[in-house]
């Protein structure tokens, strides 16, 4: 009986699924469209607020807006023009969000107060302000008040067509803008004094990007309400930096997630009863965010513990290959490799692990698993007795990592000053960011003594 109810709800579900996403109504496709629309536009506008360091400035504006609206119904119902007019209520909140920025930029002009202070004060005040408005407005009891807190927290079902164009044409002209005066944009978010510098109207640039992320928060209200409007510009720009550095790739990214984000969430508001839609938008970013501080391409969690691991693998083999290296060259009790006294014959000699790893304190367990590694890679043989021989391709890698090695050494002694004692520890962490460039130029560096010797001696001996 059980199996057949959680069937019947399961097949339910998917009843829902399936006309909301495959097959969605007329309404259905404006809120989509709305949504989606809203989340491209906060998600591009965000990133240079994040770059500018005023994310926070968003929750601001979108508190702010709470008096404006609240006080645009007064005096609309004053009038008698049934108080809840679209356009006025936006002009209020557009009204009194301009007005919480000019409070911002003037508390940080003309007060000691830190950027923390003045991004709380005017929200707080203004909020406070918005919260006054709303119980006068209850205790007129005015006709169409019922829906006002709707801006509070969003009302997605009530978007009409006008609406989701009104946010469409926002979110084009917020295209516009960025393509438009990208450069200066992206200069103005790291380096502000530069572009005055430059002569370029930093002022007003700064006020057209201040403008179009205040007319993004306002016609953004009913759709996900004035307390999560700050997670739209903040959650798609902080999920693009995990996943690239350039600031072309994360407005991309950035409005990606916050296009599929608001859709999606859109999606699950209207398959799964009685879920909200602003808080399902912002749950569902929040989601994409978790996915990409787990596989992030250049800051995952994940991701940059695999890679630790990996560079953790290939510094303990060329750690296992130089030793043995350094071993052979001590038993023959020559100078490998210099000039024709070397016979490579001479170094595939076995030797026990525990003779040349005896310094670096491993154990057992990872000498013999580091040994293994590279018997798979056939760089060695591996025998029961743990000791290990090198082959024709192993003893190359194993000259090329000493020699790598000995010169990064060189360069540390004569060219940095390195005390000799300090020498050896400081190469060791070098080798963990040596690329084949840095090797080339070391080559050319010491190519007059590399030309009587193919691998200088061990320097700090």
């Amino acid at each position: 009986m059980d199996f057949l109810v959680n069937f019947l709800l399961a097949s339910t579900w998917l009843e829902r699924f399936s006309d909301s996403f495959l097959s969605p109504s007329y309404n259905l496709r404006v809120i989509y469209l709305g949504v989606s629309s809203l989340g491209l536009a906060a998600g591009i506008c965000g990133c240079f607020l994040l770059f500018r360091k005023r994310s926070l400035l968003s929750d601001t504006v979108g508190h702010s807006t709470l008096p404006g609206v609240a006080f645009a119904f007064l005096l609309v119902a004053q009038f008698g023009a049934g108080g809840k007019s679209f356009i006025a209520l936006m002009l209020g909140a557009l009204v009194t969000g301009w007005l919480s920025v000019r409070s911002v930029q003037w508390i940080q002009q003309k007060t000691p107060a830190r950027e923390d202070a003045a991004l709380a004060i005017p929200l707080s005040a203004y909020y406070a302000l918005g919260i006054v408005f709303l119980s006068i407005i209850q205790s007129l009891g005015l006709k169409g008040s019922s829906g006002l807190e709707y801006y509070l927290y969003g009302m997605v079902a009530s978007m009409v067509a006008s609406e989701a164009q009104l946010l469409l044409v926002v979110a084009i002209i917020a295209l516009i803008i960025v393509f438009l005066f990208f450069k200066e944009l992206n200069c103005l978010s790291f380096d502000e004094s530069f572009v005055s510098a430059q002569g370029l109207p930093h002022r007003w640039l700064d006020e057209v990007l201040m403008a179009t992320c205040l007319a993004v928060t306002i016609v953004g209200l009913q759709a996900v309400g004035l307390l999560l409007m700050m997670a739209l510009f903040i959650i798609p720009p902080a999920t693009a930096r995990l996943w690239t550095n350039s600031m072309a790739g994360t407005l991309a990214v950035a409005g990606f997630v916050g296009t599929f984000g608001a859709f999606s969430g859109a999606v699950a508001s209207s398959t799964i009863r009685n879920l909200p839609a602003g808080a399902s938008i912002i749950m569902a970013m929040s989601l994409l965010f978790i996915g990409s501080m787990l596989f992030g391409h250049r800051k995952g969690w994940l991701i940059k513990k695999i890679r630790l691991t990996k560079l953790e693998r290939r510094l303990t083999e060329k750690q296992f290959l130089r030793g043995l290296f350094d071993s052979l060259e001590s038993q023959q009790q020559v100078r490998l490799l210099s000039g024709l006294e070397f016979s490579r014959d001479l170094a595939h000699v076995a030797v026990p692990m525990d003779r040349f790893l005896a310094k670096r304190a491993w154990s057992a367990r990872k000498q013999e698993r580091v040994g293994a590694q590279l018997a798979k890679k056939g760089l060695l043989t591996l025998a029961p007795d743990l000791t290990v021989r090198l082959t024709d391709t192993g003893l190359e890698h194993a000259i090329k990592t000493a020699k790598t090695h000995r010169l990064l050494e060189l360069y540390l002694l004569e060219h940095a000053e390195v005390a000799r004692a300090n020498v050896h520890q400081y190469v060791e962490r070098i080798e963990e960011v040596t690329t084949p460039e840095i090797v080339k130029d070391l080559h050319t560096l010491f190519a007059s003594r590399l030309e009587k010797e193919l691998i200088p001696a061990e320097p700090h001996s």
